[in-house]
């Protein structure tokens, strides 16, 4: 299928390893030119922005906080100069923090909030301001996670971010419609990614113990790749493919989320 976006300028945001850069050239790959975003992580970055080139693709890095909205202002300038106009933003940047609710401090709570739900927030506001300004339609792609609707031991602060990016995407798909521009969530489910896999790759007894309850869980039966997400990304990237899509979450997540059956 031809999504269309070939020449659309697109921003991914904490692209530099896993999800964000398969995201990244999986835009590449369908025609996009490609501003590649991250806080730190040059080194990485800079892999996937020559992963992109060697591909016969468009790609620059563009380092930057999402967390603090004058930052947020020159990773947009600086990206529109190099990818101009954008026309597609994803909204991937995200940490994680594992403690109990009753354990976490403050500060982390924070940073995770600002990260996550903030780094979204600042993002989709101005470019989508100059999108409007500018009278150019566009899609912005929210990635968010099961999580945003089940809770998981230890992950408060994530839980809440994500369960914030899908109801604040849903408002600014609706406040944005009249404008031409799509606004939707892709939820993640279980993906193989550096964080995970060596729980994924581990022989040991405990380890083992949870890929199977895991696996259970997922009536495909399967972890998902980066690639998993980078293909729906890419399909709400489209303004012809998700033309009537708007204010949607995707879960990307092998049925977890629809399943509720018990399996021992």
């Amino acid at each position: 299928m031809d999504l269309h976006i070939s020449g659309k300028a697109a921003l991914v945001t904490g692209s530099a390893r896993g999800i964000g850069s398969a995201i990244a050239l999986r835009l590449a790959l369908e025609g996009a030119r490609v501003a590649v975003n991250d806080i730190g992580n040059k080194a990485e970055a800079e892999s996937t922005v020559q992963r992109i080139r060697e591909s016969g693709g468009e790609a620059h890095f563009v380092q930057g906080d999402v967390s603090d909205e004058v930052e947020v202002e020159r990773i947009l300038s600086q990206s529109s100069d190099l990818v101009c106009p954008l026309g597609i933003v994803v909204n991937n940047a995200g940490i994680v923090s594992r403690k109990a609710i009753l354990e976490v401090s403050a500060d982390e709570w924070d940073r995770v909030l600002r990260t996550n739900l903030t780094g979204c927030f600042n993002c989709s506001r101005l470019a989508a301001r100059r999108m409007v300004s500018e009278r150019r339609q566009g899609r912005i792609v929210n990635i968010s996670s099961i999580h945003g609707i089940l809770a998981k031991q230890e992950m408060g602060a994530y839980c809440a971010s994500k369960a914030a990016i899908d109801t604040f995407s849903k408002q600014l798909a609706v406040e944005l419609a009249p404008h031409g521009i799509g606004v939707n969530v892709v939820a993640c489910g279980a993906i193989r990614t550096d964080i995970n896999i060596a729980l994924y790759k581990s022989v040991d007894p405990k380890d083992r113990a949870i890929q199977q309850a895991l696996l259970r869980r997922i009536p495909l039966g399967f972890v998902g790749d980066p690639d998993d997400i980078a293909s729906a990304v890419a399909f709400l990237s489209s303004a012809t493919a998700a033309r009537y899509i708007t204010g949607a979450v995707v879960y990307v997540d092998g049925g977890y989320t629809a399943d509720g059956t018990a399996r021992i």
